[in-house]
């Protein structure tokens, strides 16, 4: 038997969950081996992880397989923790908060159902990659883009339900979903919005229906599996701009950020920057094509990232003299910072991908692994990563004393990371990827220290994590205490309505039962 966190999961209940899920799904859809099991770990573990580990997987490719999957387990009590591709390594991974969850893993349900050129939507089932919803819109010749992360081998309806972000006009992903398609614990099927109505054209036009609007209940949640999801789709534009506004001092970082500010509120900027920080490393700042052998941690990690002390990705997407004049604005509003530069680049909306830079496929809407390739090429194949992601002000003051405290904390620790922000209209989403070497256990535990104490640091400030590691969600749920946690209590409730039993992913983003509090 094994205990963790008030969840216990029996050998022999977890030998006839075997039993029972292997007659439902077949024996393609169980997996039990332990070397098909261990890509379904953290993996950054380590080779001695004895937290969130998984007891095996199950794949339904069906909806139907999904309820009765769901079904067993509730009848047997056994836990379940949901992931779609389970691609996001910095979090984790597919990896439960639990021990001794049977993952259910939906990458057999990768269905693209429909999507509507005229409407600028697609409906999805949540093993569809971004790859592949790419492809498919390349191959039927549609006039579509849409937005990705910055790597594309990720789950769609994954990235948007932990609310990822992309960097095109709708790089909000959360914000893009129009309609789910929900297996509750109990096993029945709900369909969100206008999805409420027998055959509605309206599922993926109109986000909200006839009473409370649900979607955003089952993002960042445990209280039911999606099974179908829409997304909202941009028209291709007539051209696309996209480049960098660079800075190369310390101190530049307030200018830059209240420069921007301004033209995020008002629409300018469109999409959502991404503003990148390389502090000058000792022996100097190598070029992205050089040989990186041999020199230190921070060196390798300048070479992967864009040029400058401080590089703001931005786009603009439209009628090509609308975005010459939102081109205007941007240079007009950044002039004064000392020695800035801004270079841009131009494409018609319908440019092949091999004709786009590489930095620049991203904010084309391009699904592509360059980042990672890049990440591989400098840093080596055995660098992991957990990840610091708070909300701040979008104010160059908050900015500042965000990237001081993230790099103070990491001189102590004796660690590198890779530091960005992602902009929104009126916040900035920190992204603080802290590397460690997934062969030093000293070095991963330091990594996991610091990101405690940078969250620490943050929620002295009024500021949270987006998201967060396993490992994290507890520490970030207990800074919600408002009214004596209020909001927390709340998520408990609704968890004790609709999965009393804790049967769907206990314990994430710290959301229990009350049958199965710690």
């Amino acid at each position: 038997m094994s205990v963790h966190a008030g969840v216990m999961t029996d050998g022999t209940v977890l030998s006839k969950a075997r039993e029972r899920l292997l007659a439902v799904l077949g024996p393609d859809g169980v997996l039990t081996a332990p070397e098909e099991v261990a890509e379904f770990h953290d993996p950054y573990e380590g080779k001695d992880a004895t937290r969130f580990q998984p007891s095996f997987v199950v794949q339904p490719s069906t909806v139907e397989e999904v309820r009765q999957v769901v079904r067993v387990a509730a009848e047997l009590g056994v836990h379940l923790w949901t992931s779609s591709t389970g691609r996001n390594f910095g979090y984790g991974g597919s990896a439960p908060v639990d021990n001794g969850a049977i993952v259910l893993n939906l990458r057999r349900m990768n269905r693209i159902l429909e999507i509507d050129e005229k409407a600028g939507y697609a409906l999805v089932e949540p093993g569809v990659r971004f790859f592949d919803l790419y492809e498919e819109i390349k191959r039927r010749g549609l006039k579509l883009w849409m937005s990705v992360p910055d790597l594309g081998w990720g789950s769609l309806a994954g990235n948007a339900l932990e609310h990822g972000y992309g960097y095109t006009v709708h790089g909000d992903h959360a914000s893009a979903v129009c309609g789910l398609e929900v297996v509750l614990a109990d096993g029945d099927l709900v369909r969100t919005g206008m999805g409420g109505i027998d055959g509605s054209p309206l599922w993926q036009r109109h986000k909200r229906g006839f009473g409370p609007s649900l979607d955003s209940l089952f993002m960042q949640s445990n209280f039911g599996v999606v099974t179908k999801m829409g997304v909202w789709l941009m028209p291709q534009p007539e051209t696309f701009v996209t480049g960098s506004v660079v800075c190369h001092r310390d101190e530049d970082v307030a200018g830059l950020i209240d420069a921007l500010a301004p033209l995020m509120l008002d629409g300018t900027i469109q999409g959502h920057p991404l503003i990148t920080s390389s502090p000058e490393p000792a022996g100097g700042r190598p070029g992205f094509a050089d040989d990186t052998v041999g020199m230190s941690a921070q060196q390798k990690l300048c070479a992967a990232f864009p040029p400058g002390r401080w590089n703001a990705r931005v786009s603009f997407y439209g009628d090509t003299q609308v975005v010459r004049a939102r081109e205007a604005a941007l240079r007009r509003a950044v002039a004064h910072l000392p020695g800035v530069t801004v270079d841009l680049r131009s494409y018609p909306g319908d440019v092949p991908a091999d004709e786009v830079h590489p930095h620049d496929l991203v904010p084309a809407g391009i699904p592509n692994m360059f980042l990672l390739d890049v990440m591989k090429r400098h840093l080596g194949d055995r660098i992991g990563h957990i990840d610091f992601s708070p909300v701040l002000p979008f104010t160059g003051e908050d900015a500042a004393r965000h990237e001081a405290m993230v790099q103070r904390i990491l001189a102590e620790e004796g660690l590198v990371a890779g530091f960005a922000w992602i902009a929104t209209s009126r916040s900035l989403v920190g992204v603080s990827m802290v590397l460690f070497d997934v062969d030093d256990p000293e070095q991963a535990e330091a990594a996991r220290r610091a990101v405690s104490r940078m969250c620490d640091e943050a929620e002295r400030w009024g500021w949270s994590e987006y998201r967060a590691h396993p490992s994290m969600v507890d520490r970030v749920a207990a800074g919600y205490g408002f009214n004596d946690c209020a909001l927390p209590r709340l998520y408990r409730r609704l968890k004790d309505a609709l999965d009393p039993a804790g049967i769907l992913s206990p314990g994430n983003h710290g959301i229990r039962p009350s049958a199965r509090q710690g």
